[in-house]
């Protein structure tokens, strides 16, 4: 029961539809119509043209993760189990929030606090491993995807050594459980921009193909 209380916490710090609540206030948009559809920061800017919309939606949707995370730290007396709850469905939230009919973001800024409150190397292998994707394809859903599968498998021979510097102490096998469920909500919030990217390649494949012929 007192695991679905942080589940219930964390879900209900996730689903705070920042970009949705921003865009519409300061431009009277529907950004779930607007742009790539996505509500997140980096779609918040774009379609609001403010630099300040999109950087507070980033700062908040950060915040989120970091607070939801802390918050279970504090009042379950440092259960790790508890605190990984409560991040992860933190990150659940914002990908499918309840008050925007279960729309949401990708989930990266979200998971980004809850590394920071749990282990912020993790965030320097993921930077590492989209910056690599990104000069090999330069396409910023190119660099997410990968470095998101990336970083589970980059991590695993030194999972011992990289746990140790976790602020909340975990079990390894559980540290390494969570990284996995985070990765896998950022995967599903991005097959359809991978599926785009697919069709985008093939089409071009396509075309040179037949500029050949």
């Amino acid at each position: 029961m007192r695991y679905l209380t942080w589940f219930l916490i964390g879900y209900s710090l996730g689903s705070i539809p920042t970009a949705y609540i921003f865009v519409k206030v300061f431009n009277g948009i529907d950004i779930r119509k607007a742009g790539s559809g996505n509500v997140g920061a980096l779609n918040a800017y774009e379609v609001s043209g403010s630099v300040l919309v999109g950087l507070s939606v980033l700062l908040i949707d950060i915040m989120k993760g970091y607070f939801a995370f802390k918050f279970s730290e504090n009042l379950s007396d440092g259960d790790a189990v508890a605190c990984l709850i409560a991040g992860a469905s933190a990150v659940l939230g914002h990908n499918f929030s309840i008050w925007i009919n279960f729309y949401g973001g990708r989930g990266l800024a979200t998971s980004l606090g809850v590394f920071l409150a749990l282990n912020p190397i993790l965030i320097f292998i993921w930077c590492l491993l989209w910056f690599i994707a990104f000069l090999k394809f330069k396409l910023i859903h190119a660099g997410n995807i990968l470095a998101t599968v990336s970083t589970p498998i980059a991590i695993l021979p030194f999972l011992k050594f990289l746990n140790s510097f976790s602020f909340t102490k975990i079990e390894d096998v559980k540290f390494l459980a969570f990284i996995l469920v985070i990765s896998l909500l950022i995967f599903i919030k991005h097959l359809k921009p991978l599926f785009q990217l697919m069709h985008l390649t093939k089409e071009g494949s396509y075309l040179k193909n037949k500029k050949l012929e």
